[in-house]
């Protein structure tokens, strides 16, 4: 059970990290960057959380494997 929800909290993190990215992309988030010199804080919501959760599935799915 603990090491489904380990490969679940992967594939959530690698789907919110291509979200952040998609969002990091886009044209009116290039010009809200050129803009004001930042991006959004919703690109780094995605970054931030998608790289967590990549990590604890990461951390699960080595620590359950056997």
């Amino acid at each position: 059970m603990k090491r489904a929800l380990s490969f679940i909290l992967i594939f959530m993190g690698i789907l919110l990290l291509y979200w952040g990215y998609d969002l990091h992309q886009r044209m009116d988030t290039v010009l809200i960057r050129n803009i004001t010199g930042q991006y959004p804080e919703q690109v780094w919501q995605y970054f931030v959380t998608g790289s967590i959760a990549l990590l604890l599935g990461a951390w699960g799915a080595w620590k359950y494997r056997g």
